[in-house]
């Protein structure tokens, strides 16, 4: 097989430069041509910056506003509002704050571009406020079929693009005007925020409408609570001796903290009285019989019946044992004078001796002091005992009238509770609803641009040259 001959193919083509050149040239004329009846389109380019939450001169730290400001914060809160900014009903929106319908929209399609000095002069009536606010009032704003067809063909201008790894869009706008372009892409961020203000105000003024009615319910409800209280107060009155004033009702006279919410009732603070002292009842009967037994135990021992608690704490054995140690003294001063055959140490013999027999008698006289405060304590006990039951049929008795009381005032305190959180939410709402602030926010505006985006006439001319050159070749 035979090479491929460049040299045969540079020959043919220096013989038929002609054609190449034609073809080039066409190339040539065909690419000015396409730029001469091509619309050249200008592009207006707005930055937006998505704030993380909406800023607020109020601090509120209602759950709505945590889950608003979360949403902000996620990339789904930023794609959301990339879309919003191509919704019909915003550009519709724009359409009427800047009149382009005025004229049948031909200033925003570019039916009447004639030249550059005409685009520049092009005119920017100002928007209806009477019409926009009529519209607000009821909460839809209406637009004409053209409004909403002129809306439509906007959608087709605009191009909001999120810069990554930042919370800033890029808004661009392309228009056959330069200064059309320009206003469409300022207008376009001026009335969503807009729209999201008044968005933001709608809802706040219909959630304190629905609050306000609300309010007034349950200011209802809490007033036949309250009275509901105060009448079962005043018909059974033994109610609150069993605690039953402890659950608080609001503006009760008399309930809550100051009447039984402190002690828990009269009936329930004579139980635990009444409890208490039988107990210590029982614990000192158990002490005593215990000390009974051990004095059995020690019989004659005088040293181990001293040795009881409460023998040794008895005033009569403490006197016999403070005169057995006081003549026990005056023998050990009159030793160091006397012998033991002295007149004065024998007296003294004598006295110890008549101090130790009493001493002994009032020991051996305690059993039977101690046996007799046993009884009177289980005496005691028993009667005790016999109250309590008593003040315990008392307390049931009571019990099914506190019961009723009760429901009630947790009845009441609940609608109080409801209450004051709708006079809470109504202040926040009321204190908000006219905070016009957005998460988005303009951070540079749109220049008027100067050369037109399409069609690129470098781009053109270089695509049809080469076009042209290859149709030459290609002939060759």
């Amino acid at each position: 097989m035979r090479g491929f001959d460049f040299r045969q193919l540079w020959h043919s083509i220096i013989e038929k430069i002609w054609i190449v050149a034609l073809c080039v040239l066409a190339g040539l004329f065909l690419a000015l041509g396409y730029l001469a009846r091509t619309p050249k389109l200008y592009q207006g380019h707005t930055v937006l910056e998505v704030e993380f939450q909406e800023p607020t001169v109020v601090s509120t730290e209602d759950s709505a506003s945590r889950m608003r400001s979360s949403f902000l914060a996620s990339q789904e809160a930023m794609r959301t509002i990339e879309q919003n900014l191509t919704n019909q009903t915003l550009l519709a929106r724009v359409v009427r704050s800047e009149g382009l319908a005025e004229d049948g929209g031909r200033a925003l399609l570019g039916q009447n571009i004639t030249s550059r000095d005409a685009s520049k002069a092009t005119p920017q009536p100002v928007a209806s406020p009477t019409t926009n606010k009529i519209d607000n009032t009821i909460g839809v704003t209406t637009f004409t079929p053209l409004e909403e067809a002129l809306g439509g063909a906007t959608a087709g201008m605009v191009k909001p693009v999120i810069r990554r790894g930042t919370r800033l869009i890029d808004l661009y706008v392309t228009n056959r005007d330069p200064a059309m372009a320009q206003r469409l892409a300022e207008a376009i961020g001026r009335e969503y925020i807009r729209n999201s203000i008044e968005r933001r105000a709608s809802f706040s003024q219909d959630a304190l409408r629905y609050l306000l009615e609300e309010e007034e319910r349950l200011k209802i409800n809490l007033q036949k609570s309250e009275a509901a209280v105060a009448e079962y107060k005043a018909k059974t009155p033994d109610a609150l001796q069993l605690g039953g004033g402890t659950v608080a009702t609001g503006s009760q006279t008399g309930s809550g903290a100051g009447a039984g919410g402190a002690r828990g009732g009269v009936v329930e603070d004579k139980l635990q009285d009444l409890n208490t002292k039988l107990t210590g009842a029982k614990s000192d009967q158990i002490r005593l019989e215990g000390e009974l037994k051990q004095i059995e135990q020690a019989g004659q021992n005088i040293d181990a019946l001293l040795a009881v608690p409460s023998i040794s704490s008895s005033g009569l054995v403490n006197d016999a044992r403070r005169s057995v140690l006081q003549v026990e003294a005056s023998i050990a001063t009159l030793a160091l004078r006397y012998k033991e055959k002295h007149p004065k140490m024998m007296a003294a013999r004598a006295a110890l001796a008549e101090a130790k027999e009493k001493l002994h008698q009032a020991v051996m006289a305690q059993p039977e002091i101690l046996r007799n405060s046993i009884e009177q304590t289980k005496a005691t006990e028993a009667s005790l005992q016999g109250v309590l039951q008593d003040q315990q049929g008392v307390a049931v008795a009571l019990n099914r009238a506190a019961i009723g009381y009760q429901e009630l005032a947790r009845q009441a305190e609940t609608d109080r509770a409801l209450y004051e959180s709708v006079l809470r939410q109504i202040k926040d709402t009321s204190l908000t609803k006219d905070v016009k602030t957005n998460a988005v926010s303009v951070i540079e505006h749109s220049a008027l641009p100067n050369s037109p985006v399409s069609p690129n006439p470098t781009k053109a001319i270089a695509l049809g040259l080469l076009g042209g050159l290859a149709a030459g070749l290609a002939f060759v």
